[in-house]
C-alpha cells in the first residue's frame, strides 16, 4: 500500500481524486517530510547501496529478463516506495517535487508490473513511430542565394516541415541470433503556409527518388563496425554492457554525468537526454527502468508540463525540462500505473524557419510486444496501426 492510499483509507471514499490532485497532494507531503525528517533517516540504505543488476540489451543472453528474484523485486520497490515518501530531490536542489513523485511513482510501477518474457523462437518487437522537423531553404531560393547573399543562408531564408517515421527492430530469444531492423520511408505530415507545402514536396521528390524502405539484419546485433545494435552512449562509442552502470540513482545520474562530459547545451539537459536515448530503446529492464526514472527526478529544472500528454493515440503525464540555450523544451511521457515509458518530444517555445512558437517539433513514441516471427521483407512498412 502506498502512502496516498493509507491516507486515504482514513477519508471518505465516495470521491475518487483526480491524478492532478493525487500528484500535487504528493508533493506537499513529500515537500512536508523534507522539512521534519532529517537526511539521516534515509542515509540507512547506505550511499554504496546497489540492486541487483540485470545484464541487458543485445547479445549473450535469451530476453526473459530472468535473474532478478522476487526478493530482489521487493526490496527494490520497496526501497523506492521510502524515496517516493523521503524524497530525493527535495534535498539535492532535483526535480520539482511534483514531477519527482511522478517519476517515483513509475518507478516503483516498473518494478511492480513484469516485463515481456520472450520465449525459445520469439522475437521482442520494438516499434518506433514518430515526427521531426527538416529544413532547409527551397530551390527557386538557390540562385538568389548564390547571387545576392555569396552564397550565405539567412535565417529568413530558411523553411522547414514535419515528416513521420517509423521502425521496427525484431530482437531474437537467442540473441547470437540475427537482429532484424527495418526502416520505412520517412513522410511529410504537416506544414506551415505555403513556402513549407512546397518544401516538403521538394524533400519528398528526393526521397523518392534516392530513398526506399529497408530491413537489415544484424548477427548478434552487432553493426558492420564492430559496434553493439543500441545500448548507451559511452564518449564516441556505444556500450551494451548495463551492469556496468550503478542501480543506486545519486551514483547512475552521477555516472551519466561523466559519460556525457562537456557535451550537450548543459549539463542538465544533456543528462536528460541520454536518459530518454536509453528509455527510446524499448529494451531497457525494470530494474534499470526505475534507476533512470529515479535519476531524471534528480535532474534540476525537471517539472511537470502537462497531466494529460497524448502522443500518437498513448496518453502519459509529460515531464519536461526547458533548454534556454535554444529555448526548446524536452518532455518525457511516462505512464506513472504502469511505469511504461511512452515516449518524449521536443516543443520550441520561440518557433523557428515557419515552424510556430509552443509547436512540437519532433517527436517519438516506442512500443514493445512478443511476436512469433519476425518479418523477413519491409511489407510492414505500408501497415498502419
Amino acid at each position: 500500500m502506498d502512502e496516498l492510499t493509507l491516507l486515504r483509507s482514513t477519508r471518505d471514499r465516495t470521491r475518487e481524486p483526480s491524478r492532478q490532485a493525487l500528484e500535487h497532494g504528493r508533493a506537499a507531503l513529500l515537500s512536508h517530510i523534507d522539512g521534519e525528517i532529517p537526511v539521516a533517516l534515509f542515509s540507512k540504505l547506505g550511499e554504496d547501496a546497489r540492486f541487483a543488476p540485470e545484464r541487458v540489451r543485445r547479445r549473450r543472453r535469451t530476453v526473459a529478463w530472468a535473474g532478478f528474484s522476487v526478493l530482489g523485486a521487493t526490496c527494490l520497490t520497496v526501497a523506492l516506495a521510502a524515496t517516493n515518501v523521503l524524497g530525493f530531490a527535495g534535498w539535492n536542489a532535483g526535480a520539482d517535487p511534483a514531477a519527482a513523485s511522478v517519476l517515483n511513482s513509475a518507478a516503483v510501477a516498473a518494478i511492480e508490473v513484469s516485463d515481456p518474457v520472450v520465449g525459445p523462437g520469439q522475437y521482442l518487437s520494438v516499434r518506433t513511430d514518430g515526427v521531426f522537423s527538416v529544413t532547409g531553404t527551397l530551390e527557386e531560393d538557390a540562385e538568389r542565394i548564390r547571387d545576392e547573399d555569396d552564397g550565405n543562408v539567412q535565417d529568413s531564408d530558411m523553411v522547414s516541415a514535419l515528416e513521420s517515421y517509423h521502425d521496427e527492430l525484431y530482437i531474437p530469444a537467442d540473441r547470437s541470433d540475427d537482429w532484424v531492423w527495418i526502416q520505412c520511408m520517412r513522410a511529410p505530415v504537416q506544414t506551415f503556409g505555403p513556402r513549407s507545402e512546397i518544401f516538403a514536396n521538394e524533400e519528398l521528390a528526393i526521397r523518392d527518388e534516392h530513398d526506399a524502405h529497408t530491413i537489415r539484419f544484424f548477427s548478434g546485433g552487432i553493426t558492420p563496425g564492430g559496434g553493439s545494435f543500441g545500448g548507451y552512449h559511452q564518449g564516441m562509442s556505444r556500450s551494451d554492457d548495463y551492469d556496468a552502470l550503478p542501480r543506486d540513482p545519486r551514483q547512475l545520474l552521477d555516472s551519466i554525468y561523466e559519460l556525457n562530459g562537456n557535451s550537450g547545451q548543459s549539463r542538465d539537459g544533456q543528462a536528460l537526454g541520454w536518459i530518454m536515448d536509453v528509455l527510446r530503446a524499448g529494451t531497457v529492464p525494470a530494474d534499470f527502468r526505475a534507476a533512470l526514472y529515479q535519476a531524471a527526478a534528480r535532474i534540476p529544472g525537471v517539472e511537470i508540463v502537462e497531466d494529460q500528454a497524448t502522443l500518437n493515440g498513448t496518453t502519459g503525464i509529460a515531464i519536461g525540462r526547458l533548454e534556454r540555450a535554444d529555448n526548446v523544451r524536452y518532455d518525457l511521457i511516462v505512464d506513472p500505473e504502469t511505469g511504461r515509458y511512452i515516449g518524449e518530444r521536443q516543443v520550441t517555445l520561440d518557433g523557428y524557419a515557419g515552424i510556430p512558437a509552443g509547436t512540437a517539433r519532433g517527436w517519438t513514441t516506442v512500443t514493445t510486444s512478443v511476436v512469433a516471427a519476425a518479418p523477413t521483407d519491409v511489407s510492414t512498412c505500408g501497415v498502419s496501426g
